[in-house]
């Protein structure tokens, strides 16, 4: 057992509040999942059917795993009044839309009375407001930052960019040696699109310009927003994202940093897991830190959003129990024994991890990276990502316009105008996700 005495504020552990198990008895719990590996699935079955099973005796978590469609069907579902207990949707922008629906239940009374408004931190607890009621919780929280591989790093004699232009000579130097600068690729999965359009923005618009456009008082067409993505584009013509980037996964352009065949990954922090997959089994040595900046933008600056975030069904019959299930979520208990074994995925928003008992060892780098993270954080060195605070439709134009302006089908004062149409119907209509 090792103590992980990371503390993310002042805010202090609230002792446990959790309903006495007694007040509902024999509750089954319904929560529908995506496609997991078998590992994965055993994974959360023991630590969290297993392990809440051992704490609420007479309440049953029932983890249902659907496969990729889970999110189409869960849709569906709620739509004809059905559905689980628990509805995991991909962040407050989706849960929004459902909680319009009248599909969600009002969470704040659970907040209050289970502690959740003091355990957690406040930022991302507020993400999950619509019109000032919380509907929904983040399940984790991740950051976009740069990851590479410090042993090719120190061989070549490299060192990590810290700025734009620095980034672009290296990029350079790597595409000279052969190497595809940065690890990309959408095969598989579309919306890997948003997470390069995400740092390209963040790293050359600034977070101030993206804040104010989300607030609606400039506009996505403005020169700031169309000098980035003509820099966008020019890194993809360059060939930045490789030559293959339609036919290749990021996963596996990921795992090409272990032989250098890709040079350094702007990745989200879920990635983490992939260098345990990756970099561990090969010997090699990981290293993550704040993607560059163009001059002006702050430093260090990491893109925050939430992946995933955790309501309750409006139709449940059970939502007592299924409160307790969440709250188990955001126990010391389950953060101790999930997070050692599947680091980067379960970055549950707790305020204050100090004496947390650690079931397992945490990596130095991943206690680093949420350290360099959290700080970050507290100064306000963040920026925006597309899946927590665009909203849908706007969203969607982006995973496909990236295309569109990559291929020279749409330039970037096209592209642009056409984000801002549909954002300012979002924005009238009141579909844009509170900023922190």
């Amino acid at each position: 057992m090792t103590k992980f005495t990371r503390s993310l504020s002042g805010v202090a552990f609230a002792a446990m509040t959790l309903m006495a198990s007694g007040q509902a008895m024999a509750q089954t719990v319904s929560w529908w999942y995506e496609a997991l590996t078998p590992e994965q699935q055993k994974l959360l079955d023991d630590k969290l059917v297993g392990g809440f099973a051992a704490s609420h005796p007479g309440v049953t978590l029932e983890l249902e795993y659907r496969g990729n469609a889970v999110e189409n069907q869960q849709r569906l579902a709620l739509m004809s009044g059905g559905g689980p207990d628990i509805i995991n949707s991909n962040g407050p922008a989706t849960a929004l839309a459902t909680a319009k629906a009248g599909q969600l239940l009002a969470l704040d009374d659970y907040a209050a009375k289970l502690g959740w408004d003091k355990r957690l931190i406040p930022m991302f607890l507020s993400l999950g407001k619509v019109d000032g009621v919380l509907y929904s919780i983040p399940k984790n929280y991740e950051a976009m930052g740069l990851f590479y591989n410090a042993d090719i790093f120190a061989a070549k004699g490299w060192t990590a960019p810290k700025t734009v232009a620095e980034m672009e000579a290296l990029a350079d130097t790597m595409l000279a040696e052969g190497m595809t600068p940065f690890v990309a690729g959408n095969a598989g999965f579309r919306p890997a699109n948003e997470q390069f359009f995400t740092v390209a923005l963040n790293q050359l618009a600034g977070p101030a310009a993206i804040r104010e456009a989300l607030a609606g008082t400039r506009p996505w067409t403005d020169p700031v927003f169309v000098e980035a993505m003509t820099r966008f584009k020019a890194w993809y013509d360059k060939g930045y994202y490789g030559k293959d980037y339609f036919s290749t996964s990021t996963i596996d352009a990921f795992a090409g940093m272990v032989t250098g065949k890709t040079g350094m990954a702007p990745q989200g922090t879920w990635a983490f897991s992939w260098v345990k997959d990756y970099f561990d089994p090969a010997g090699a040595n990981a290293a993550f830190t704040s993607i560059p900046v163009a001059e002006g933008v702050p430093y260090p600056l990491f893109p925050i959003g939430v992946g995933s975030a955790l309501s309750i069904n409006a139709k449940s019959a059970n939502p007592d129990a299924a409160a307790q299930v969440i709250d188990y979520i955001f126990s010391g208990d389950f953060y101790g024994a999930v997070v050692p074994q599947w680091q980067g995925e379960w970055n549950v928003p707790l305020a204050d991890l100090s004496g947390i008992a650690m079931q397992g060892e945490v990596t130095p780098l991943y206690k680093e990276a949420t350290t360099m993270i959290a700080d970050a954080i507290a100064d306000g060195s963040y920026g925006y990502t597309t899946w927590t605070f665009w909203p849908p439709r706007s969203e969607q134009y982006i995973i496909s316009g990236v295309e569109e302006l990559w291929l020279n089908k749409a330039t970037p004062e096209q592209f642009l105008a056409g984000l801002q149409e549909i954002f300012a119907g979002e924005l009238a209509e009141g579909s844009v996700p509170p900023l922190p």
